[in-house]
């Protein structure tokens, strides 16, 4: 009988254990839920926030994310109804899935997203953007997107020098993952290897592509408009000279104008690239 009323009150004092335990779970257990492919967390929001916008992480509040809190970045707001397990929830909190896969409005503001492009936050608030730049990215596309996608909407955008430009925007599926992103750097033509090089001996720092592309080609117009003066002026002289022999003087004095006027080219062309390569 002894042995018997032992067992009953280990018994019940393992389910008052438990019952404990479960109790301080709930309250010590931040406000987290598991998303149907990753995990999210609750968190306090400032202003309107809506699923599928990307979100940044400022103090202990969330704001929509854009390229001024792109060091922020926090993750993407989720639906309830996308959470299979949620230990508590509040009124002015917001779910922001924060590693997995989320839907996420994007736009094709940088261009059309291919699946496995990075993205970033556009200077549309919450909506992402193929990367291009270096920066802190969301994650990357697990699908493309573009103005053809079903259930797009149009947005007029204005830039900061003042053009208008419409954009398409939608929701994809984003692998949230952040990461600094770091574009890869363009491959330079073999031709062009060698005025790089000296483009960055000059300049005292890396040219990019654009820049060597530009300098080449006014190196090219300068000496092609060179040897067009100098034909031109050499041939000129030496039918004058056949001409008449007396007017030699003349000759070499329009001679050295056209050697003048060259010199004058190269030197204007030459300072023209070096602002270019420096940038």
């Amino acid at each position: 009988m002894n042995h018997l009323n032992h067992l009953n009150y280990f018994k019940h004092l393992g389910l008052k254990l438990i019952t404990l335990f479960a109790v301080i779970a709930v309250f010590l257990i931040p406000t987290q839920v598991l998303a149907a492919n990753g995990t999210a967390q609750g968190y306090k929001v400032s202003g309107t926030i809506q699923a599928g916008m990307s979100v940044a992480l400022l103090g202990d509040t969330l704001y929509t994310a854009n390229q001024d809190n792109q060091g922020n970045l926090l993750g993407v707001v989720v639906l309830q109804g996308d959470v299979t397990i949620s230990l508590t929830t509040s009124a002015n909190q917001a779910q922001v899935i924060t590693s997995g896969v989320a839907n996420a409005f994007v736009s094709n503001l940088n261009g059309d997203i291919k699946n496995g492009d990075q993205l970033v936050p556009s200077p549309l608030s919450g909506v992402l953007m193929k990367a291009s730049d270096a920066g802190r990215a969301m994650g990357s596309a697990q699908q493309d997107f573009s103005a053809t996608n079903a259930n797009t909407q149009t947005k007029q955008v204005t830039a900061k020098d003042g053009t208008t430009k419409q954009v398409a925007i939608g929701t994809i599926q984003v692998l949230v993952a952040r990461n600094d992103f770091i574009p890869k750097p363009t491959e330079v033509p073999k031709a062009l290897s060698p005025f790089q090089n000296i483009f960055t001996g000059v300049a005292g720092h890396d040219v990019s592509v654009p820049r060597t592309i530009s300098a080449v080609v006014i190196f090219g117009i300068a000496i092609l408009a060179v040897m067009i003066i100098l034909y031109s002026g050499v041939s000129n002289g030496i039918r004058s000279i056949g001409r008449n022999p007396l007017s030699k003087g003349e000759i070499y004095l329009g001679l050295l104008q056209v050697f003048g006027i060259i010199l004058l080219i190269l030197a204007i062309s030459f300072i023209i690239m070096i602002l270019i390569i420096r940038g």
